[in-house]
């Protein structure tokens, strides 16, 4: 009989479940199951804390957004939804984010265009200075997406006039044009907005991203007729 001693100066194989010795054979028993979204659940917390760091009202906003649409999700309809959103609102967390949030499950996760153009509007009234160009961009993305292109053209066309000294709002009223075909349009609206900005950083970004964009969807049109 092997001595205590001798028994505990071999050292025991790595792929052996202590107590050492095991059977002959056994391997290591396998790591702990790990739930599937346990992952997932781990970088949106770190997303959160990046959130929170550089913005806590808008950190605060998306969580309040990520419970409606599971509310969404759950119910099938946006009644319950509507009712936590409406309170996130009464509450001042961030609102833009929530609209922005509200007007992207109201036109994609349940296809009602009026109720999310009616977020739009009330967006409009409510926005703040500093942002109005990213909401003029964003309305007429999704005018482009969700209606036909008199409306469109008169939703960019009323944002050029209300943001004049915006490249951006140019730029997205240029690639309208270029999604509806009209080439020749979207050189009318970059030619008139080099009129409108003074300062020629501005100029030089409109034209470099509306050639940029439309070489880009030609190139997308090669591949899909290949």
């Amino acid at each position: 009989m092997m001595s205590s001693r001798r028994r505990w100066r071999v050292r025991p194989p790595r792929d052996c479940i202590w107590p050492w010795p095991c059977r002959p054979g056994a391997k290591a028993a396998p790591p702990a199951p790990v739930a599937p979204n346990a992952a997932a659940e781990r970088r949106r917390w770190r997303v959160y804390a990046l959130l929170d760091a550089a913005d806590l009202a808008r950190g605060r906003a998306v969580r309040w957004c990520e419970s409606a649409l599971g509310m969404l999700r759950s119910d099938g309809d946006m009644r319950e939804a509507r009712l936590l959103l409406c309170a996130a609102l009464a509450a001042g967390i961030h609102r833009p984010t929530v609209y922005r949030a509200w007007t992207a499950m109201e036109a994609d996760h349940t296809g009602d265009a009026h109720a999310a153009r009616a977020r739009l509007h009330q967006e409009d009234n409510e926005e703040e200075e500093e942002d109005v160009g990213g909401f003029w961009c964003r309305y007429i993305a999704f005018e482009l997406g969700h209606s036909g292109t008199a409306r469109t053209r008169a939703v960019a066309e009323h944002a050029v006039a209300v943001c004049p000294r915006d490249p951006a709002v140019h730029a997205g009223y240029a690639r309208a044009e270029l999604r509806l075909g009209r080439a020749d349009r979207a050189r009318a609206v970059v030619a008139r907005a080099l009129k409108c900005l003074d300062d020629d950083g501005d100029r030089e970004w409109l034209v470099d991203e509306v050639k940029r964009y439309g070489n880009a969807m030609r190139r997308r049109r090669r591949r899909l007729c290949q």
